[in-house]
């Protein structure tokens, strides 16, 4: 190489630290950005999902019996802006609108039924209580009519794939299918297979997704609504018998929490990441209603079919 093309690189060199210096002047505070964060994590707080009160599938089948008992009872939970979930959202929507297009008409004629439903309703059954209740409902992602297959979307990250691809389905997605196909069975309607599909959150390959598929099974299903029907009666009686304040602190220090990880627990006020000066509700709870928790598993258990006795 020669001088003068030493020098020409030198130049171009000089130049190159001339304009990246030109544009870190131009750059400014992130004035916009912070107009722009609160609409959006507003927005995603504030979905219909986030503002749902009442227990749907989704979440009878969790192993967090403190959340499934505080959401029971109507215990405000912080706003939660979620953009896994806001993601999620509009992964269903684009999903959504692939399969009603492959239909190529939203006619369902008896003669010609529409091969997919989307977002389809169904009622899985009935929580009781003694002042009130509520029908259990909620929206199948996609039924598959040809196939009698009932179909959700988990978009998840590699922490949920992980588990999935080792241990497979957890119980609470399990029991969300199971209540879907419940829910079908009870339009009249023949369910042979219960799929869910993890889609990979940080991959460009949908390949990298684990579909679970398993024979349909109404058992799961039962089981949890048993157990949150069990569960709702226990919290009437406390309540009708030593009131809300009993009641609470039944929930906050009698009920076991889930041994994994939780969404749920550290949005409630009761939450021992946020309860740092213990100031969670130190009411005495009766022995009697102590002894209660041990009725209700966080867990499903097969039953035995060895019915010999000894």
């Amino acid at each position: 190489m020669n001088q003068s093309e030493i020098d020409l690189l030198l130049q171009q060199g000089a130049q190159t630290e001339s304009s990246v210096a030109d544009l870190e002047a131009q750059t400014l505070e992130p004035d916009e950005w912070n107009i722009i964060l609160p609409i959006l994590e507003n927005a995603m707080a504030n979905q219909p999902r986030s503002l749902q009160t009442e227990l749907g599938p989704s979440e009878l089948g969790t192993d967090c019996l403190h959340c499934l008992a505080a959401k029971m009872v109507g215990w405000e939970q912080r706003p939660t802006p979620s953009w896994r979930a806001w993601i999620g959202t509009a992964v269903h929507a684009q999903h959504e609108q692939v399969f009603l297009q492959l239909n190529g008409t939203n006619v369902d004629d008896p003669t010609h039924p529409l091969h997919w439903k989307t977002e389809y309703p169904v009622i899985s059954g009935h929580l009781s209580g003694l002042t009130a209740g509520y029908d259990i409902g909620g929206h199948i992602d996609l039924w598959d009519r040809k196939t009698n297959a009932t179909i959700d979307w988990k978009i998840v990250g590699p922490t949920t794939l992980k588990n999935v691809r080792a241990r497979g389905a957890s119980q609470q997605y399990q029991v969300q299918a199971s209540l879907y196909g419940i829910g079908l069975q009870n339009q009249g309607a023949q369910v042979d297979r219960s799929c869910i599909f993890f889609l990979p959150l940080g991959e460009l390959d949908l390949r990298k997704a684990i579909p679970w598929e398993a024979k349909f099974s109404p058992v799961l299903g039962q089981w949890a609504l048993e157990r949150a029907n069990l569960l709702m009666t226990f919290l009437d009686l406390i309540t009708s018998q030593e009131g809300k304040e009993v009641r609470d602190a039944w929930i906050t220090n009698i009920l076991p929490r889930t041994g994994t990880h939780c969404f749920d627990c550290d949005t409630f006020d009761d939450s021992p990441n946020i309860d740092l000066l213990g100031t969670k509700n130190q009411t005495p709870v009766p022995p009697k209603w102590v002894d209660l928790a041990e009725l209700l598993p966080s867990t499903y258990t097969p039953v035995s079919n060895n019915n010999t006795t000894k």
